[in-house]
């Protein structure tokens, strides 16, 4: 039931990082180009946290570990940084 919650709460950050990337892309043409990069590396870095989470969590789950989600939360602040 914990893992739902997970990819509910990356799936809302996914559309979030979505929202600001077509705000982004509006904005373009009274911004330097490094507004298209700085979409890019947010949507690359929720891509590269997103898959790393799932093997984490995989590799717990194949252990026979329980994930708390404050454990979740935490690796995920600790990724973010």
């Amino acid at each position: 039931m914990e893992t739902q919650g997970l990819h509910t709460r990356l799936e809302a950050l996914g559309a979030k990082l979505k929202t600001v990337e077509e705000k982004l892309a509006a904005k373009a043409h009274f911004q330097h180009d490094r507004a298209h990069l700085s979409a890019k590396e947010l949507k690359d870095h929720y891509e590269q946290l997103q898959a790393r989470l799932d093997e984490e969590e995989a590799s717990e789950a194949a252990h026979g570990h329980h994930i708390s989600n404050l454990e979740r939360s935490v690796r995920h602040l600790l990724d973010s940084m």
